[in-house]
């Protein structure tokens, strides 16, 4: 998708009807992602003994009937939970298949819990502060299946009295896979599917949303160290003045900070400090993969050496970096392999945090897409 083609979905009121006019102005577009997520889904059909027949219906139930993600999102994200039942009547879709699409990191690891193939390696993040005129930057690609392509959309979630503008990236349908807000509070996320999982904790798109309500980096570490969290992750908090890198499973939630990267974080598909390892899982998954590997490698190479001052030209060929062929940072689409794996970079943010914050976005692969600015209207 070219970037200037991406749909740019402005949501206000109250969650409700944040997010009915999402569903409503999505409408097509989000009937497109559930038949392609269905299509997905359905490749695993002979889950937990469904059978041949069983298909992503049966798949689906099974999914939400083993977990209970509710709990958490009503505990602690229940404005979330009021938008995405508004999505479901917006757009005219079940709301337990609102709901699931929502829940993509934790069908991922219940699959893994099932003995399937689910993709673990995928994201490449950054942050680097302290750059020319104090402004620093953060960013990632995003990495997921090839059936997103075309489907991308940058939601501009208006003020409240309680919580900030926020440009949030996602897919037609989801509340959000990452962004930052007007306070110059950023965040990002990889999964780190080798710690342990929680079947009740709080989803990941609930918790990037939630932190980017929040006004400090301050008040988003507080939040990400009082949830549980349902599925291993690695976030990377941004603000003009510091990065903050947490390793998070059910159990534990780490911080990562490398003293030899003087304020540079970087990081990719496996754990580096949180040693809390799903058991659950085969051992081959507790391997660091060399695409996880090469990937930290290269963006490490490209923007840790802190005698150079970083430019947005130097993290735009960072993130579209082919330094190991097999393994690139940025990640063109695969049209033969569009459902199950890690097809492609979705989409590449870079936030800029100065004085006026700004994200700089491209709707696909940074190797090959251009990117755009977009400004905070408050």
């Amino acid at each position: 998708m070219k970037t200037t083609d991406m749909p740019v979905v402005e949501l206000s009121g109250t969650p409700r009807e944040r997010g009915r006019l999402y569903g409503e102005s999505c409408k097509s577009l989000i009937a497109q992602v559930v038949e392609a997520w269905c299509a997905d889904l359905g490749n695993y059909g002979r889950a937990r003994g469904l059978g041949r027949t069983g298909g992503p219906e049966a798949y689906l139930k099974a999914f939400l009937s083993d977990t209970d993600y509710l709990r958490s999102i009503e505990q602690w994200a229940p404005s979330l939970l009021e938008e995405v039942k508004g999505i479901a009547e917006g757009s005219g879709q079940p709301f337990d298949i609102i709901l699931g699409l929502q829940l993509m990191d934790e069908e991922w690891v219940y699959g893994l819990h099932q003995g399937l193939k689910k993709p673990t390696t995928k994201c490449t993040a950054f942050g680097v502060s302290g750059q020319a005129n104090s402004t620093s930057y953060a960013g990632q690609n995003m990495d997921i299946p090839s059936w997103v392509e075309g489907k991308q959309v940058l939601l501009r979630i208006m003020p409240t009295q309680d919580a900030p503008e926020t440009l949030v990236f996602a897919f037609a349908g989801i509340i959000g896979l990452n962004g930052m807000n007007a306070e110059g509070l950023g965040i990002t996320c990889n999964t780190l599917s080798q710690l342990r999982s929680s079947t009740d904790g709080l989803p990941v798109s609930f918790i990037v949303r939630s932190v980017l309500e929040k006004q400090s980096i301050e008040e988003a570490e507080q939040f990400i160290g009082a949830i549980k969290h349902a599925s291993g992750q690695n976030f990377i908090l941004s603000s003009q003045e510091q990065m903050r890198c947490f390793e998070c499973s059910a159990g534990r939630v780490i911080r990562y900070a490398p003293k030899d990267q003087q304020g540079r974080v970087f990081h990719t598909n496996h754990p580096l400090v949180n040693k809390d390892n799903d058991e659950r899982l085969p051992e081959r998954e507790h391997q660091h993969s060399a695409n996880s590997c090469a990937r930290l490698e290269s963006i490490s190479e490209r923007l840790s050496d802190s005698d150079h001052a970083i430019t947005i030209a130097d993290i735009k060929a960072a993130l579209g970096a082919h330094d190991d062929p097999s393994n690139p940072v940025s990640r063109r689409i695969n049209p033969e392999n569009s459902n199950s794996s890690i097809g492609y970079t979705a989409g590449s943010s870079i936030y800029e945090l100065g004085v006026k914050p700004r994200l700089h976005f491209a709707a696909g692969p940074p190797c090959e897409t251009e990117f755009e600015i977009f400004r905070f209207s408050h």
